[in-house]
């Protein structure tokens, strides 16, 4: 086992040969994603899974400093896909695979940053469906469309199928390259259930050339930035198909204030769960809400 020194006070007890080369972080940043080995271990996903059962039958293990403003499925919720946000910070097995050192480490590589820090989390559970209806398409959006509150433009984040996860699934796909592109910081359509061309005169054609379908084995991550357009399509296979978007933010992030085309002054609920800064604002190093990744402490 090789070890993985961070500087003088850090040292990962985890192969260095699951991080990503050079030539792998020179891949995402030309294509806005990258595919890790198998850096998680089966343990920790099936601990995950069965924080996940207990969420879903009520308990949690801390609860958050609010109770509005995110997702947060529960049985006789109409939604077929179960989108539940900020659940590592309430569900200790959960958190365990969220904020593993492994995830950071990579993620502070592609990102060409000393510190990740999370940012939030999203559970997506979707059913097995044999038809094109019932809700559960995630449609093309990028993260930093939801995110303008941030000065980073090197966040990114980590997808993390609970199981193998093939393309009868509806794995995660992405626009290869889209991450460096104009006009995409307006596209917030996650819930809309449309997987033709996005709003950026994109013809079906250039598409379907364009788009990497990320089928991944149990232990795989994809990464990918928070600029890449992305989306997921039905599951087709037999068994639910379960997943749990880490986002996470570079070291240099911090909040800014941002206006939308019609004035309105954007909030993310991480505002209102951040501690405030002497002049206010809200604290996006606060270890409370948003810990530490990598390096380890």
């Amino acid at each position: 086992m090789s070890t993985h020194r961070s500087d003088a006070r850090n040292t990962s007890m985890f192969d260095a040969d699951l991080l990503p080369s050079a030539e792998d972080v020179a891949f995402y940043r030309e294509h806005g994603y990258y595919v890790s080995k198998k850096i998680i271990p089966s343990e920790v996903i099936d601990e995950a899974l069965l924080g996940i059962e207990r969420h879903f039958a009520g308990f949690q293990d801390d609860p958050l400093p609010v109770t509005t403003g995110f997702s947060d499925w529960r049985p006789g919720d109409r939604d077929a896909l179960r989108n539940v946000e900020h659940l590592a910070l309430r569900n200790r097995p959960v958190r365990q695979l969220a904020l593993s050192p492994v995830i950071g480490a990579i993620a502070a590589r592609l990102a060409g940053s000393e510190m990740i820090r999370l940012w939030d989390d999203q559970l997506v559970w979707k059913p097995p469906t044999r038809s094109d209806e019932g809700g559960t398409v995630v449609g093309w959006h990028t993260d930093r469309a939801y995110w303008m509150t941030c000065t980073s433009e090197e966040m990114l984040t980590a997808w993390i199928p609970l199981h193998d996860c093939s393309l009868a699934h509806g794995p995660i796909m992405v626009i290869d390259g889209s991450h460096r592109w104009s006009g995409t910081d307006t596209l917030r359509d996650f819930k809309k259930q449309d997987l033709g061309p996005p709003a950026l005169h994109l013809e079906r054609a250039q598409l379907h050339a364009l788009t990497r379908r990320l089928a991944l084995q149990k232990g795989q991550v994809s990464f990918h930035h928070c600029r890449t357009l992305h989306a997921s399509d039905h599951n087709r296979a037999d068994s639910p198909r379960v997943s749990l978007a880490v986002h996470l933010q570079d070291g240099a992030n911090r909040w800014r204030p941002f206006r939308d085309s019609e004035g309105v002054a954007a909030e993310v609920v991480n505002d209102r769960m951040a501690r405030k800064l002497a002049d206010g604002t809200p604290d996006y190093t606060d270890p409370a809400v948003f810990p530490v990744l990598w390096p380890e402490g």
